[in-house]
């Protein structure tokens, strides 16, 4: 038996206080029940549907700020991921050419230091050539003396004055010696030695002395000069060195500023992505949820209207045919099938309110 006949027969088996109305009134009567049934269903769907039009409203607002939000984070800081990384590939390479300049200028001091030393050796050692040749010279006035008084050998004075000429090739200045070597040349030759011989030869000795006196004097003169030269210079290379790495300790401490910048804006671009993938997941899921609130509102409130409407009909029909239904007594399965018999049209309707009193009684 249909659905909707259990319920007719529900209404029309009444007790004895609702006999007064007919079998047709009363068939109205329930018509009409469920018509309002619906409407209010239908009112009461409308309260949840706003509400739920408020909420998803509200949900997908956050969500689609949150979205937004990690989108601008991200954004932001894988803008600021890219400064620092430039940055920090900037002071890299300058770091690297600053270490490059220090040791070139290390280098310089190293070489200018090592060629300093050599000066300094080469110029100990003229200095000791020549007080060496100044003591040989003053060994050579004695040693004149003494032959002047008879008391050295020719011999002696020519194996004196023969170091001296050696210590001179020795210290490449033999060319002073030429006169001296002349004039005890001429001794040897004749033997005579005269007091003018003798002071000739104290001349010249005198005049060597005074030579290699001179040639000191400027030698250490040009050797103090050369010397602060080369410490100024030093000086200005270190200063220099001192500076560079001042800057290295600056370029350091950058880089690791900026590589301490690069790891945070990754972990804010992480915590971002995470973020943005999180809510753009739960926003499609309440877009979902929402849309199938709309669907199952609009599915929903056609099937009431088309309730409405047939049953609306059907209460037409009823009110039209009372003194027939009236007949009927309690047999509502007939005034059923009379309507469903009025053509294909109420045979569908007749189903249509067949399977909505089904759902309904499973409610």
């Amino acid at each position: 038996m249909k659905v909707i006949a259990l319920v007719l027969v529900g209404l029309l088996c009444v007790s004895a206080e609702t006999q007064t109305r007919s079998p047709g009134q009363l068939l109205v009567d329930h018509i009409n029940s469920l018509i309002l049934s619906i409407r209010n269903e239908q009112t009461e769907h409308d309260d949840i549907y706003t509400v739920q039009q408020r909420e998803c409203g509200d949900e997908l607002g956050f969500r689609k700020k949150e979205v937004q939000d990690a989108v601008d984070a991200l954004t932001r800081a894988t803008e600021h991921k890219g400064r620092a990384q430039a940055a920090h590939a900037s002071a890299t390479a300058d770091l690297i050419r600053v270490k490059t300049y220090q040791q070139i200028l290390e280098d310089q001091v190293e070489f200018i230091t090592t060629r300093r030393n050599d000066r300094a050796a080469n110029f100990n050692k003229k200095v000791q050539n020549i007080n060496t040749s100044l003591s040989l010279i003053d060994g050579a006035e004695q040693i004149v003396n003494e032959f002047a008084n008879s008391s050295a050998s020719f011999l002696q004075v020519t194996k004196h004055f023969n170091n001296m000429f050696l210590q001179a090739t020795k210290a490449g200045n033999a060319g002073e010696y030429a006169p001296l070597l002349s004039v005890l040349v001429e001794l040897s030759g004749d033997g005579n030695v005269s007091v003018d011989n003798i002071n000739r030869i104290r001349q010249l000795l005198n005049e060597l002395r005074e030579k290699l006196q001179a040639a000191l004097s400027q030698l250490t003169d040009n050797e103090n000069t050369q010397i602060e030269v080369f410490q100024a210079r030093k000086n200005r290379v270190q200063d220099v060195i001192t500076l560079l790495v001042n800057v290295q300790g600056q370029l350091t401490a950058y880089i690791a500023q900026l590589q301490a910048t690069i790891t945070k804006e990754e972990d804010i671009i992480n915590s971002a992505t995470s973020k943005r993938i999180r809510n753009q997941n739960l926003l499609n899921y309440a877009s979902d949820m929402c849309n199938a609130f709309n669907t199952e509102y609009s599915d929903s409130t056609g099937a009431r209207r088309k309730e409405v409407e047939l049953l609306t009909k059907l209460r037409t029909f009823v009110e039209q045919r009372v003194e027939e239904f009236n007949q009927y007594g309690g047999d509502p399965t007939d005034v059923f099938a009379s309507y469903a018999k009025q053509g294909p049209a109420q045979a569908a309707e007749a189903q249509f309110l067949q399977l909505r009193a089904n759902l309904r009684s499973r409610k």
